[in-house]
């Protein structure tokens, strides 16, 4: 065979494959709208995908499971938000306190539904709104499926410059008690895009320049301007394993159906005679006259009738035979078995240790999340420092970008980013005793001096940490009060030094009643 029959055989195959693809995609509706969509799913296919999801969320008690076990291990222990600096923390706790940001994002909750919207539909997009006099800023979130186009930087498919929304808005007429839809079109934004010429419209539709989009993606691949919902590769599994559960508990009922088979002589005579003795009126609407015989009942015969029950060992199909399709959706999530209600096939104390990979998925979670709360706090500095609220200096990037600059006493100028921690509890709990003595250690290389390994301050900050302890900047602000040329008390060293060895000194006493109690 010639190289060009070769050739022409694997293009007939692919077009052949593609065209299976296709058909499948056209057999729930999921068809191509444009050409851009040839890198990733279209926005109607999108859309029933996600819609798909939600659905499973709600009904499948895999993918619930999964998801609320993810939520719970990355947020179920809350988090700590603080910035350094008192005045960027006011900026900070105001953003966060306030009422319609903690409906939103800033309340435990809303966490938790943040982060399984975030992987039920793999978008998330938040919508600021800002008061130039004050710099306080408020946060919604735009539902996905409302998000009909991207539109990146011709030049760049990665730079998002305007997030086209469609949507009804709901009207109610007061004088005639009846509502109504109004179909809506707006551009938005990219809250990193800062064009020196700002269109007022784009196709007679409006662009709303003062509520930006900051977009949150997962699931995707990276050529992709959409996230894809995270369980997608396992909505068919979990549909197989609920069918395959339900085909299980009908055969149970059918087995069931029949307990005992009875065997009599006398032709039709003996079946009517056994029939009479076992009849009943159980049912009838004029009451009972005839129960049946009662749980250890004893049937009596004579020797040419005999009563056996039936056996349905072997005859039916066990629900451990679909385990495997559960495993499927395991592995889709990301989860051990043992996290969907057989421990019995796990080996760890899930309370104090995970298997790695779920232990660092879980991680990886908390510094997804750790990064969005930084980039939105970097935007609140930015509001707080234009509107005059809050001492800084913006630097624009090459492409336009602003960039915060704040000025720590003490510390010199830094970056707003920096200046802000977003720390979350450890997954697992560890041995307090443990982790206080090894603190004390590297602080001291085993002795009960300072060695000078780790300043002060943090070691504070790590002890307080390891105990668990609410508002740690706080606390260490109390410890290391700033003297008033704001300088911290960090200048005298016999001063902290005595403070921290009383510390470390009354940390070891209690931690020795814990060990004897």
């Amino acid at each position: 065979m010639s190289d060009m029959s070769q050739y022409e055989d694997t293009i007939e195959l692919l077009s052949e494959q593609i065209a299976a693809l296709e058909l499948a995609l056209e057999d729930v509706s999921w068809t191509r709208l444009a050409a851009q969509t040839d890198m990733e799913f279209s926005r109607e296919g999108l859309r029933r995908i996600c819609e798909l999801a939600r659905i499973f969320y709600l009904k499948n008690p895999l993918i619930k499971r999964a998801l609320n076990v993810q939520a719970d291990y990355v947020f179920g222990q809350g988090i700590t938000i603080q910035a350094e600096d008192a005045t960027v923390d006011r900026v900070v706790r105001d953003f966060i306190d306030d009422s319609k940001n903690r409906s939103e994002l800033t309340r435990q909750q809303a966490q938790l539904e943040k982060e399984i919207e975030l992987a039920i539909s793999g978008n998330l997009f938040f919508v600021f709104f800002s008061n130039p006099a004050t710099g306080r800023v408020r946060v919604r979130t735009i539902p996905v499926a409302e998000i009909e186009e991207i539109i990146c930087n011709p030049e760049d498919a990665k730079d998002p410059w305007f997030y086209k929304r469609v949507w009804n808005v709901s009207r109610f007429d007061m004088d005639s008690g009846t509502s109504g839809n109004v179909a809506r079109t707006a551009y938005y934004p990219d809250w990193h895009y800062a064009p020196e010429e700002k269109l007022v419209q784009i196709g007679g539709q409006p662009v709303l320049w003062e509520s930006p989009v900051y977009h949150v993606r997962v699931g995707g691949l990276a050529d992709m301007r959409f996230g894809v919902p995270e369980v997608y590769a396992g909505l068919d599994w979990a549909k197989a394993y609920v069918e395959f559960l339900e085909d299980w508990a009908t055969l149970t009922r059918a087995y069931s159906r029949f307990a005992w088979q009875l065997t009599t002589k006398g032709g039709k005579r003996g079946i009517a005679a056994a029939r009479a003795k076992l009849g009943s009126t159980a049912g009838m609407v004029s009451g009972e006259t005839n129960p049946p015989p009662v749980t250890g009942s004893i049937f009596v015969g004579d020797e040419s009738t005999s009563m056996t029950p039936i056996k349905t060992s072997g005859a039916t199909v066990s629900a451990e035979d679909g385990r495997r399709l559960m495993l499927m959706v395991a592995a889709t999530v990301g989860l051990p078995e043992s996290f969907f209600g057989d421990v019995s096939v796990g080996t760890l104390a899930t309370a104090k240790s995970l298997d790695r990979p779920t232990e660092l998925k879980f991680r990886s979670r908390q510094t997804l999340w750790g990064d969005v709360f930084k980039e939105i706090l970097d935007f609140v500095i930015l509001k707080a420092v234009r509107a005059g609220t809050l001492d800084g200096t913006i630097v624009p990037e090459d492409d336009g970008t602003p960039r915060v600059e704040l000025e720590i006493p003490g510390q010199g100028r830094k970056s707003a980013s920096s200046v802000v921690r977003v720390e979350f509890p450890p997954i697992l709990e560890h041995d307090v005793a443990a982790s206080v003595n090894a603190i004390v250690s590297a602080a001291t290389l085993g002795g009960m001096e300072p060695a000078g390994t780790i300043d002060e301050r943090t070691v504070s900050r790590m002890l307080l940490q390891a105990l668990g302890a609410d508002e740690v900047e706080n606390l260490l602000n109390i410890i290391y009060p700033a003297d008033d040329d704001g300088d911290s008390g960090e200048d005298e060293p016999e001063e902290t030094e005595a403070a921290v060895m009383e510390a470390v000194r009354a940390l070891r006493e209690a931690l020795k009643d814990v060990a004897h109690a």
